[in-house]
């Protein structure tokens, strides 16, 4: 294409009619509402970092709540175990029979039952007097580790027979081991 061809397509394309705007210089003081964009910007990012150190000062502080009430909660489980605990020594049978002992109470020597469908009382009932025998508040306070009075009794009548004793003489010193070597020829010959 020739630069003449160019021309003249150029010149058809162009409408005729329309002006060209003119252009103007824009000096700063004609912007004053760019002033504004950087400040609204500032605002809304220290409105942002407000809102989130208030929200981590409040989840720390409960978090300091949780971990008081926690302890508060462990404190308590801890005395609801010991109460228990004492509350289960106190209903132990040995604790309720050396209780009954040391109220004067004996056990019992027959039982009645009501019937209360039949409005009967089977069986009779009799006073119980105290013996001087088996005491149920005197087993009921030994226990394994500490030995009964009886078993004191005969632990000291062991140690007093074993004091009677006869020591051995020499002679059955000397005779005891020449036995032992004649019962291992008597065991090794049978084997």
């Amino acid at each position: 294409m020739s630069q003449s061809t160019v021309a003249t397509t150029v010149a058809r394309r162009a409408p005729a009619s329309r002006q060209r705007a003119s252009l103007q210089v824009v000096t700063p003081t004609d912007r004053a509402s760019s002033v504004w964009f950087p400040v609204v910007c500032v605002a809304l990012l220290l409105a942002g970092l407000a809102a989130v150190l208030g929200f981590n000062t409040s989840m720390a502080q409960d978090s300091f709540k949780v971990s008081a009430l926690e302890s508060r909660s462990a404190t308590l489980a801890d005395n609801e175990d010991a109460l228990a605990q004492s509350i289960n020594s106190k209903a132990a049978p040995q604790r309720l029979a050396v209780r009954a002992d040391e109220l004067g109470m004996v056990p019992a020597s027959s039982a009645a039952f009501i019937d209360i469908d039949k409005d009967k009382v089977l069986g009779v009932a009799e006073v119980s007097k105290a013996s001087d025998g088996f005491n149920v508040g005197g087993a009921a306070t030994s226990t394994a580790d500490e030995p009964s009075a009886s078993a004191k009794a005969k632990a000291d009548k062991a140690k007093a027979d074993k004091a009677k004793s006869p020591t051995k003489s020499k002679a059955d010193k000397a005779k005891s081991p020449t036995k032992s070597k004649a019962a291992k020829k008597n065991s090794s010959a049978k084997n």
